[in-house]
């Protein structure tokens, strides 16, 4: 197997004569994962997700996707580890359990503290964290355990110390952004024993509330939030997933998952390595041992009964984990079980539409039959979400989910698979003949075939004037060659064929992701071949390479997007794509969507002489419901252009009464009101000559209808322009 950088430090450590359970205090830290086109918070405490997501949506993601859509798919999760120890006493260590605030220091269910803090690698040659030896485009690594009875560097007592199983557990994370790779993240715990015992029937799980509903857009509070999520199960590739089934926001129909992609347990004493998976029932039967199985376990956020109800304690928390419900042996035959498990999966599609979907779940993989003394047990999940297709969007799509609902989420659970099957073609743990793809003797997992490196991108502005003198300015995108260097690692081949432009329409901000709306408008590859259109890149090759000031990056293609509308958000997206290979049966693959996304707001460029360049307000008058507009009271907007590179902007009433002050500095303003949090993301470019305004008072109230005077003070001159505006609100 491919030895990942964590475990190499852990095996030097080792070497070295550190005791594994010897590690420097280290504070409680949280990493995004948001490499792709997904957002997930992972913390080095074996804790998931940010609780809290619902009442400050402009902060991190829990589990967002697409990223910067608002649409989240988790309250909490964490990491389980169950096992029977020497003395026979059945423990369960929790990174998260049912609580209603999330990670709190020393909380019940908070079992594990920080060893180490976050470290970040990346095998991008581009990024500040390259390392040769990184797994993927954002590999982020840190350590945690269950040995502490005082949370490292306080006084504050860690729950339970007396359950500890005696364990450490560095997490990896995985995560890239191609197109086939960017809405899912790999989570793999390599959970190492450090005590003086062996653990017996251990089962590794997930416990997670998964909830699917648009922060930005729901009016949902408490309970209510919580209580229309659609659930289910999908047996043949272990995964639990959500669905918004009940709510009535505007929102992208999304699905969002957690996926058992499989296990490995090595021996400190023999160096012995099993791979777990339902799937590697054959490989592991060969050498005499039973398959793991995985039980998915749902019961009631609070009020439930039997079944239904909060495990309360260890001895509960491991039979869920351990025994399926329903539960095959309390049924005389097959048909009957199967009726009832039929019949508790439409339960949880669709107790949220009734609003009593409240479910807290469990992933849970087991038993692994002993780990002993130093033996690592090394467990990958994986996070996972997609859209609905076209047809099942909208509020009659919410509460759909069938196999056709499905099929672009089950499409990225498989290639979560492949990607961490990588050269394990079969999933059954073995490298088998014709597997060795790049022929060096081991398999190795989280090898694909990678299209070529994204393109940096830069975006210009140029002022110009329509026929009527009005503002139409253009916009031209710049481009490096650096994809046509790109190797793919499984041909080992430079198979660069071409670029493809991408850009949204005016308005698409308002209809959710804007990347999954960009639509091609332009493509360029190799001439004389079997791949492309064959029209060669004569139309956008630079004679030299362009440079921009504190830029060394030798921009050689120029893209003209043409005259584009002021005011309005344009997504731009540069690819590259490869041949493909017909002979090794790979299609041709291209470079992430989300990679260089640039946002692009059209406007007038810094006025150079303030005195010459009148300054306005568009729309003028401004109506209210204006084409980009929100459709709540924070999310309006109206444009000051003209602007001088540093101005103060004054709103006044007719009776001379300050309404709002805004201060514009072009170099740094990127948009600062709730339209840009809700409708836009940090990937922005504005033209510097423009700022926005939501309309509210410098006490954030409404304003009524009528006639508004400003003013433009030019801090750098001191120059002063006087306007008026209506608002018919």
């Amino acid at each position: 197997m491919t030895l990942r950088p964590i475990l190499a430090v852990l095996f030097c450590l080792t070497l070295l004569g550190v005791p594994q359970g010897t590690f420097a205090q280290a504070a409680y830290e949280e990493e995004v994962i948001d490499i792709g086109n997904l957002g997930l918070t992972v913390s080095n405490a074996g804790y998931i997700g940010r609780a809290n997501v619902r009442n400050t949506p402009t902060g991190a993601p829990s589990f967002e996707y697409p990223l910067d859509s608002g649409v989240e798919h988790l309250f909490e999760a964490g990491l389980w580890v169950g096992a029977v120890s020497a003395s026979g006493v059945t423990a369960v260590r929790t990174g998260s359990i049912t609580t209603p605030g999330g990670y709190r220091p020393g909380g019940s269910g908070f079992e594990f503290a920080q060893t180490r803090g976050f470290s970040r690698f990346s095998d991008l040659l581009t990024s500040e964290y390259y390392t040769p030896s990184a797994t993927s485009h954002l590999d982020l690594t840190a350590a945690f355990a269950d040995t502490f009875t005082n949370l490292p560097g306080t006084s504050i007592p860690m729950p339970d110390p007396a359950g500890a199983l005696g364990m450490e557990v560095v997490m990896n994370t995985y995560a890239w952004n191609f197109p086939f790779t960017e809405n899912f993240a790999i989570i793999e715990f390599n959970i190492i024993n450090v005590s003086n015992s062996a653990w017996d029937s251990v089962y590794v799980a997930l416990f997670h509330d998964l909830v699917v509903r648009n922060v930005n857009t729901t009016t949902d509070n408490g309970g209510s939030f919580f209580n229309k999520g659609g659930l289910g199960w999908i047996d043949s590739l272990q995964t639990s997933y959500a669905f918004n089934a009940g709510g009535t926001e505007e929102t992208l129909n999304t699905y969002g998952g957690l996926s058992i992609l499989g296990a490995e347990w090595t021996s400190n004493t023999t160096g012995e390595r099993l791979f777990y998976h339902p799937s590697a029932r054959g490989s592991l039967a060969e050498r005499g041992y039973s398959a793991p199985a995985s039980n998915p376990r749902w019961w009631v956020f609070s009020g439930g009964t039997g079944q239904f109800s909060r495990p309360e304690n260890d001895q509960e928390r491991y039979r869920r984990m351990a025994v399926p419900y329903p539960n095959p042996y309390d049924y005389a035959t097959e048909l009957a079980y199967a009726s009832a498990r039929d019949s508790w999966y439409a339960r949880l599609r669709t107790d949220g539409v009734a609003s009593v979907g409240n479910w807290i779940g469990l992933t849970p993989i087991g038993p692994f039959p002993s780990v002993g003394v130093g033996d690592t047990l090394t467990v990958a999940f994986a996070a996972v979400a997609a859209l609905k297709p076209d047809e099942f969007q909208g509020q009659a799509g919410k509460s759909v989910d069938t196999p056709e609902s499905r099929v672009p989420f089950v499409k990225a659970i498989e290639w979560a698979r492949r990607t961490y099957g990588g050269e394990d073609g079969n999933y059954n743990g073995l490298l088998d003949e014709g597997e060795d793809v790049n022929g060096n003797g081991r398999l190795d997992r989280y090898l694909i075939p990678e299209p070529p490196a994204s393109p940096n991108l830069r975006t210009d502005f140029v002022a110009e004037t329509d026929v009527d003198g009005n503002p139409a300015n253009r916009v031209y995108l710049y481009w490096d060659g650096t994809a046509e260097a790109s190797i793919d690692p499984v041909t080992g081949e430079a198979d660069f064929e071409g670029y493809r432009v991408y850009r949204t329409d005016p308005g698409d901000d308002l209809r959710g992701s804007l990347t999954e709306n960009a639509t091609l408008i332009a493509q360029f590859d190799k001439p004389a071949n079997r791949t492309g259109y064959n029209n060669g890149f004569e139309a956008i090759r630079l004679a030299e390479p362009v440079y921009f000031p504190g830029d060394t990056t030798a921009y050689r293609y120029r893209f003209d997007a043409g005259r584009l509308l002021n005011g309005w958000q344009y997504l731009f997206i540069v690819t590259a794509f490869d041949e493909g290979d017909v002979v090794a049966g790979l299609p041709s693959f291209e470079s992430s969507r989300t990679a260089n996304a640039t946002r692009v707001f059209p406007g007038t460029p810094v006025a150079a002489g303030a005195e010459e360049a009148p300054v306005g307000v568009y729309p003028n008058p401004y109506r209210a419901g204006a084409a980009w507009d929100g459709t709540t009271s924070k999310t309006k907007k109206l444009h000051f252009y003209n602007l001088p590179a540093s101005a103060e902007i004054r709103v006044y009433t007719l009776a001379g009464e300050l309404v709002t002050q805004l201060d514009h500095a072009a170099d740094t303003y990127l948009g600062d009101t709730r339209w840009y949090d809700d409708f836009s993301g940090e990937n922005r470019v504005l033209s510097g000559g423009e700022h926005a305004w939501d309309l509210l008072s410098e006490s954030n109230l409404s304003l009524a209808s009528g006639l508004y005077l400003y003013t433009v003070e030019n801090l750098e001159t001191g120059h002063m322009q006087r306007g008026k505006f209506v608002l018919i609100l």
